[in-house]
């Protein structure tokens, strides 16, 4: 499906033409861009994918690799993928593509809303014949983007049809860093967790994260808020959370980074992914008429400017 027709984006955003503005980064490819008088962002149209957030007087706080593909069906490296309605390969059928199709979709813009301090941004995902092949349940799949103070994102499933659903989800950020032998991160301490990168383990966390190698983790059944701690930068990343029993940290290190093709050398040092959640046994079943929103708000706290 083609992007949104951009007169037809431009009508949308007309009430609140100060703040959003239209930019391409490549054809085919319109890009979202907020600013007002407490934060500033982007958004692409393409996956509904946040790729940066910045409080004012404060650091980027989201990470974009600058070696990420625009590219119809490629997934960009950085920012907000969302991952629905799956997270991580497929439960039954391993041709279908990792983290499900939300990601590689142009969605659409449908209200924008807010004053000088707060901008909000309303997107649906649109029915495609294609889509009805990877996913045949009928669900109805919006996102809600508030840009202020801190970033929030909402995003809703309805189930539409008859029978019960299940879905895993995540909103997949990446965080920029001063360096990932630096930080640590708290918030999931005497948590269970499946360690990917060593057989799919079940460990329990003890203490902060703290990164030495690759680490691929799905923290299982918490609701906490986790915050990520950067002394260089003197700030901290605080990400709350809704609507979400799992919590899932990865930095891919150096062989791993260099396998995906779309992470420039060294770059892994300057990101970390802590991921808003429901996966494994944590995917949520919903029933015929019934919703589920998944949620997460991310603020910056301290100096970091």
């Amino acid at each position: 499906m083609p992007p949104q027709d951009l007169s037809a984006l431009q009508a949308t955003i007309a009430s609140c033409a100060k703040q959003v503005g239209i930019d391409t980064l490549s054809p085919d490819f319109p890009v979202l861009n907020i600013r007002n008088a407490r934060s500033s962002a982007s958004i692409s149209l393409y996956g509904a994918q946040v790729l940066g957030f910045q409080p004012q007087g404060k650091h980027e706080l989201l990470w974009l690799s600058a070696d990420a593909r625009f590219a119809q069906g490629r997934s960009i490296r950085g920012g907000i993928p969302l991952c629905w309605p799956w997270f991580g390969p497929h439960p039954d059928n391993t041709d279908m593509p990792a983290h499900g199709f939300a990601r590689h979709r142009h969605w659409r813009l449908d209200q924008v809303s807010g004053d000088d301090h707060c901008t909000r941004l309303d997107f649906s995902l649109p029915s495609t014949e294609d889509a009805a092949t990877l996913w045949a349940s009928p669900t109805e799949l919006t996102l809600t983007v508030i840009v202020g103070p801190a970033l929030e994102l909402a995003l809703t499933t309805t189930n539409s049809g008859s029978a019960p659903v299940q879905i895993s989800a995540a909103l997949h950020t990446y965080f920029t860093v001063s360096d990932i032998g630096a930080i640590r991160i708290e918030g999931l301490d005497d948590t269970l967790f499946r360690d990917a990168v060593n057989g799919d383990r079940i460990c329990r966390q003890c203490g902060p994260i703290r990164f030495h190698s690759e680490l691929d983790r799905v923290y299982h059944d918490t609701g906490a808020d986790v915050v990520i701690h950067d002394p260089t930068r003197d700030h901290c990343i605080r990400i709350g959370k809704g609507g979400s029993r799992s919590t899932v940290v990865w930095n891919p290190w150096v062989e791993k980074a260099a396998r995906l093709g779309d992470i420039p050398a060294g770059a892994y040092r300057q990101m970390v992914c802590v991921e808003t959640a429901n996966a494994d046994h944590n995917r949520v079943a919903l029933l015929p008429g019934e919703s589920h929103c998944l949620s997460t708000t991310i603020s910056c706290e301290g100096a970091g400017s």
